[in-house]
């Protein structure tokens, strides 16, 4: 895998971490060992049920970097050619790639491909609102917003309030502000449904895969 910033460089997303409460964390999954780097503004999004996937400014790819590109993200891929020149060298845009229905059927989704990071040349996680910016310049949705303040307690249980585990996966919760990639493990978790895939695998193996529905 290459790493490091320049144009053709590969990065995989990080990890993200369990909050210690999360009932769809197995004993291979890491968790939060202390919620300490949650503090001051926190944003709550929506953990969807698509595909993790990087734009850069020359590739798209994966979280798993050698899976190659499937057949249920080529519309991403589509995306990705339109917009790709916008994107500076060193610079990666991710998002969900969400026309392929896994385990949660959506029907309203405002496009294929929903933005959750913007990470810079250095390797720093740009802050909330310019992630916005980002994806409002490359004309890309983000994904849900459920919840923006100072209160760990508000903002964990602020998914509870808006969604129900049967038809929505979970949430991420990060800092608002930039952080390096260092940092990642500390100010960004999650918390996911018990049994969140509930998908047999052999979709992935098909042609004729159902879909998502979108916004007209």
């Amino acid at each position: 895998m290459r790493e490091g910033p320049g144009p053709g460089a590969v990065r995989k997303y990080p990890r993200t971490h369990h909050l210690p409460d999360s009932p769809g964390a197995t004993g291979d999954d890491r968790m939060v060992t202390d919620l300490d780097g949650l503090t001051g503004e926190l944003v709550v999004t929506e953990k969807m049920d698509g595909g993790n996937v990087t734009f850069t400014r020359d590739l798209m790819y994966a979280r798993s970097v050698d899976s190659g590109t499937h057949a249920w993200d080529r519309p991403a891929k589509a995306l990705w050619a339109r917009v790709a020149h916008e994107i500076p060298d060193g610079w990666r845009v991710c998002g969900e790639s969400m026309w392929a229905r896994r385990s949660v059927a959506y029907t309203d989704l405002p496009g294929v491909f929903l933005v959750f990071a913007v990470w810079d040349g250095t390797h720093t996680l740009r802050g909330w609102d310019e992630t916005a910016e980002w994806a409002a310049l490359l004309d890309l949705p983000l994904v849900p917003v459920l919840y923006r303040g100072t209160d760990l307690a508000t903002a964990r249980a602020a998914w509870s309030r808006q969604r129900d585990a049967d038809y929505s996966e979970g949430f991420v919760v990060r800092t608002a502000a930039p952080l390096p990639e260092a940092e990642f493990g500390r100010q960004v978790a999650k918390w996911v449904r018990a049994q969140h895939v509930r998908t047999p695998a052999t979709w992935r193996h098909r042609d004729d895969f159902a879909v998502n529905g979108f916004v007209r």
